[in-house]
């Protein structure tokens, strides 16, 4: 169980990096991203970047 628990934990921190640097997940689903992550893809390629 922590060890699934890590592995959120890590994936939520992730997404909030990437959503800090510009990144918006507003039309990925959380179950798009959950796979992508444990599938070692690149977040950014499910993402848009937002404008400034």
């Amino acid at each position: 169980m922590d060890t699934d628990m890590d592995c959120e934990i890590e994936m939520v921190a992730l997404v909030h990096k990437l959503e800090e640097a510009g990144y918006c997940f507003a039309e990925v689903t959380d179950e798009d991203i959950r796979n992508a992550f444990l599938n070692n893809q690149d977040l950014r390629d499910l993402a848009v970047i937002r404008l400034a």
